[in-house]
């Protein structure tokens, strides 16, 4: 359902979104005394699979290595992939799908994980909706450009459902939530908390599924090539500190749960979910099968030495690159 034009609209809306108010939030750096590392500015979405990168800001992670960052907040990790090729960030933290995307124009390479679930990507529907076969003529909201794309495709797949049977529709998470709760659509496609925040506006909602059986999703760090070529040191310094904050995580599931909720102003029930996330910073087979079985359905080109640098993860610690 992709297409060069979708992608470039999708780039026009985003950035006339910085002006317009798109922009959610602009989280102020981290001042370090007598640093010597320039300050990383980061881009990334507005829910809780971003935690590690909220609680390596809060908790001060980034701090502990001498590294100032700057985390600006968008709607969605694709939206802020958008954003970021207008070369205002240094790093962009998103999904694989718009990560994928990215890569494949030359725009960013990919330098670290940052998580991996599917348990956290939901097909959102009205009760009378139970499988692939009741999508047919159905109004569905996918945030296109986004993995949701991905994981729409491969569900309807399921039940040889050609996606040119539902009509799907372009929408941000919230106009989602909204839209199912009007009747405006029947059903969507996207993750956490949208699901469970759909529920609780209406009775005739439902999950119908995770993604668990159908894929297992990730959220990476890329930069441009010219950034991870003139900034080695911060980069690495980025890693450690988000490597600190996984193991955190993983570790303190509750009060993760409690800073991510205070940090994106969310009730603690709809951050909950993200507690089973795995934390991973690690580049590692599971995650290369992954991202070439996505590249391989999105018939996208996928060349490892292009498009990810392993440089920076191998410096900070050799086993996490597998």
């Amino acid at each position: 359902m992709s297409s060069a034009n979708e992608f470039s609209n999708s780039r026009r809306n985003a950035l006339k979104g910085l002006g317009a108010g798109a922009l959610i939030a602009t989280l102020p750096a981290r001042s370090v005394a007598q640093t010597k590392l320039q300050k990383l500015t980061v881009f990334t979405g507005t829910t809780p699979q971003f935690a590690n990168l909220y609680v390596a800001h809060e908790k001060g992670f980034f701090e502990k290595e001498g590294l100032p960052v700057e985390v600006t907040m968008f709607s969605s990790g694709s939206v802020a992939s958008e954003a970021f090729l207008a070369g205002r960030g240094d790093v962009i933290y998103c999904g694989d799908t718009p990560a994928l995307k990215l890569w494949v124009r030359g725009a960013a390479v990919g330098f670290c994980t940052g998580a991996s679930y599917g348990h956290y990507s939901v097909v959102v529907a009205r009760k009378s909706i139970n499988a692939p076969a009741d999508m047919r003529g159905k109004k569905v909201g996918v945030l296109m450009g986004s993995t949701a794309e991905y994981f729409v495709k491969l569900y309807l797949a399921s039940g040889n459902v050609d996606p040119k049977e539902v009509d799907i529709i372009n929408l941000q998470g919230a106009e989602m939530v909204t839209g199912i709760v009007r009747k405006d659509i029947d059903a969507f496609v996207l993750w956490e908390p949208f699901g469970s925040r759909a529920m609780q506006a209406s009775s005739d909602v439902h999950i119908v599924t995770t993604g668990e059986k159908y894929f297992l999703e990730w959220v990476l760090n890329n930069t441009t090539p010219a950034y991870a070529k003139s900034n080695p040191a911060e980069l690495m310094a980025y890693v450690r500190g988000l490597q600190a904050a996984s193991k955190w995580c993983a570790q303190n599931p509750e009060e993760s749960t409690q800073v991510v909720a205070k940090y994106l102003k969310l009730d603690t029930a709809l951050v909950k979910p993200a507690e089973r996330i795995n934390w991973t910073v690690a580049y590692t087979p599971r995650f290369r099968s992954d991202m070439e079985r996505l590249s391989e359905f999105l018939k996208l080109k996928l060349e490892w030495p292009k498009m990810f640098n392993t440089e920076f993860l191998s410096k900070v610690d050799q086993s996490l690159v597998a």
